[in-house]
């Protein structure tokens, strides 16, 4: 019995592929053409939703500031309407209507931080959106000790509320000093600067 002799069969030869310099020019040509497509394409998409998000934002900062405008209304009211002598029964109202302002405060506060915080801005924003969600943490515990004032003074303890106002004091002159901060940053991020460290 003869051994069977394996071969692999022959390929076809397939033929030279010949490309011209012209054909080679096209080719390249079309190829940068489909990739600054591409690339002005992305850089549309980039610029639209930087947009998209700075409106995002813009609306939520429009919201929250239209917000404490009507909260700081109701605060400055307040204090205005407060005679010069108030009876013990008078103060202890105001009181009650002070710590239900408060409350009210703290969350009109805790809410518009925490839809800030969720904003994805870009970079250029992300100094203005970390100074205003500063400036509403601090207005929140000005808010949180001005109710807690209220509370000690219903508890006749005087010396405590005393002690809270003047805390609300330092968390008020904070939230100033962070909206001050806000407005630069903000007006660094629309005219393009950069601002420098403090």
């Amino acid at each position: 019995m003869s051994a069977v002799d394996l071969k692999a069969p022959k390929l076809p030869k397939l033929p030279k592929i010949t490309v011209s310099r012209r054909q080679a020019l096209i080719a390249v040509g079309a190829a940068v053409a489909l990739i600054a497509v591409v690339f002005i394409g992305w850089n549309l998409y980039l610029d639209h939703t930087k947009e998209q998000r700075v409106a995002a934002f813009g609306s939520h900062m429009a919201a929250s500031e239209a917000d404490l405008h009507r909260l700081h209304e109701a605060v400055s009211t307040h204090m205005r309407s407060s005679p010069d002598h108030l009876s013990i029964g008078e103060t202890d109202a105001y009181m009650r209507q002070f710590g239900a302002l408060a409350e009210y405060g703290r969350g009109v506060t805790a809410y518009h931080r925490q839809v800030i915080a969720a904003d994805v801005v870009p970079m250029s924003y992300a100094g203005a959106q970390a100074a205003y969600i500063r400036a509403l943490e601090s207005l929140n515990r000005a808010f949180s000790l001005w109710s807690s004032a209220a509370a000690a003074y219903d508890a006749k303890a005087y010396a405590a509320a005393k002690d809270n106002l003047k805390e609300a004091d330092g968390a008020w002159k904070e939230y100033l000093a962070a909206v001050e901060e806000y407005e630069r940053e903000l007006r660094a991020a629309e005219s393009g600067e950069e601002i420098s460290p403090a």
